[in-house]
């Protein structure tokens, strides 16, 4: 997958002036040639093949290939296979639970993770994927309660510590859509020691920084954000998650050049749809639109590569579209494809705005109350709310979320931030002193 990409990447000249992207060569890799050569050696060790399932798992989040992931899956397949229905058999189901989650089947992965549990091994671990299921279809209150339940008071220090960190670093997230941003921070901030302390794989530490980061940055704390993504990259160089959100915050920032730069190193690592879509935002704020229209033309190209992108972009080619006023009917059903297994607040908010942008405003209101039912504190979920009730004529609503969305972080998205900053001047305004260019420009 990884390649066609690129191949694509230097046509179009995406990458212009980048390195080719080579396998990343470490202590991953090194555990899966080992353990491709224990099942070669034996091939009825299910214990091998569970683990060669995890260690391709883990490769798989290092290069976001969904080749690894396929492998993982037949790994696991063939260690369940020799073995089901054992307490032994808990962790290749765990690991099954975890492809359903990138796979973006959460029925399935929460069935897999109930499977594990019911073998009665006695390890907590597979609450942590029942909850990241459940939290991914909306179900934030049953999330919590899988969460609290990682923990073992009868276990060793490593282990208390490693259900610690898995426990603190997913509660965070649910602090943020509960709208206790700091909350969520403190939370991360643990996790992120934690992982630490007990030399968790670089990536998994890098990870942990990046997801701290991206808190400080939806709370628009832009300094601690920038350090955080830096800490990122220093435990893990060339990080591609910790890459785009630095691009981020120098957008945000305004360096525009530095920026272009840091996104397309990210994507020259791992091609996501959203890392082209804001770096051809860049180049259309730079008046670069011959270089714009070549990043749209890539988030396509990922979005629609294979079955499984298909599958799991869904939700990020709906923003796009209706971001970019583009295939508005297909955004659309984009989204409303994406809310038959996936219905957390940023599902709802992107049915919302696609709803909004192909002018079904009553469908948009309602979508976008579902978003913001939790009481979460996000710059772009109170941007589309400001938009979407400014134009259903409600402009106490709309000047509110506008506010809010501006006074957590005046700089939330390249082009929003000046839109939501131009919308609540109008709405600030009499309507006999709107000029006529004012009024035309009106969304």
């Amino acid at each position: 997958m990884i390649q066609k990409i690129l191949s694509l990447l230097l046509l179009i000249g995406g990458l212009a002036g980048s390195a080719p992207v080579r396998a990343q060569q470490n202590a991953t890799d090194d555990l899966i040639k080992s353990l491709q050569a224990r099942v070669k050696r034996n091939a009825e060790d299910h214990a091998g093949y569970a683990q060669l399932g995890a260690a391709y798992l883990q490769k798989g989040r290092e290069t976001a290939d969904a080749a690894d992931y396929e492998l993982a899956k037949s790994a696991l397949e063939k260690s369940l296979d020799l073995l089901s229905n054992d307490p032994a058999a808990a962790f290749a189901m765990t690991q099954m639970a975890v492809v359903g989650m990138v796979e973006h089947r959460f029925e399935d992965a929460l069935a897999w993770a109930q499977k594990a549990l019911a073998l009665g091994s006695g390890d907590p671990s597979p609450w942590a994927i029942a909850g990241d299921a459940l939290a991914d279809m909306g179900d934030y209150r049953g999330a919590a309660e899988a969460y609290s339940r990682l923990q073992n008071p009868y276990g060793s220090q490593d282990e208390k510590l490693s259900l610690s960190y898995r426990r603190d670093s997913r509660m965070s997230f649910l602090r943020f859509v509960a709208g206790d941003t700091q909350g969520a921070i403190q939370l991360m901030r643990g996790a992120v020691h934690t992982a630490i302390e007990t030399h968790m794989p670089a990536e998994n530490i890098a990870w942990s920084e990046y997801q701290l980061a991206e808190e400080f940055f939806l709370a628009g704390e832009t300094d601690a954000a920038e350090k955080a993504y830096l800490a990122s990259l220093e435990e893990c160089p060339n990080y591609y998650r910790a890459l785009a959100g630095l691009a981020k915050v120098r957008a945000s920032q305004r360096e525009y050049v530095q920026a272009v730069t840091l996104y397309k190193e990210a994507i020259a690592r791992v091609p996501y749809p959203e890392y082209a879509a804001a770096l051809g935002d860049i180049y259309r704020k730079l008046g670069q639109l011959d270089d714009a229209k070549k990043q749209y033309e890539l988030v396509e190209f990922i979005g629609y590569l294979s079955q499984l992108n298909q599958q799991i972009h869904n939700r990020d080619l709906a923003l796009f579209y209706a971001d970019h006023d583009l295939k508005l009917h297909e955004s659309l059903a984009l989204a409303q494809k994406e809310l038959e297994v996936r219905r957390d607040i940023y599902t709802w908010d992107v049915l919302a705005w696609s709803s909004f942008k192909n002018g079904k405003l009553q469908e948009a209101a309602t979508a976008i109350a579902h978003a913001l039912e939790q009481g979460t504190n996000d710059p772009q979920l109170f941007f589309h709310a400001g938009m979407i009730y400014q134009n259903l004529g409600d402009s106490p609503k709309a000047k509110e979320y506008l506010q809010r969305a501006l006074e957590i972080n005046p700089e939330f998205h390249i082009a929003y931030a000046e839109a939501a900053r131009q919308a609540l001047n109008r709405l600030n305004k009499p309507q006999g002193e709107l000029s006529a260019r004012e009024a035309n420009n009106a969304p």
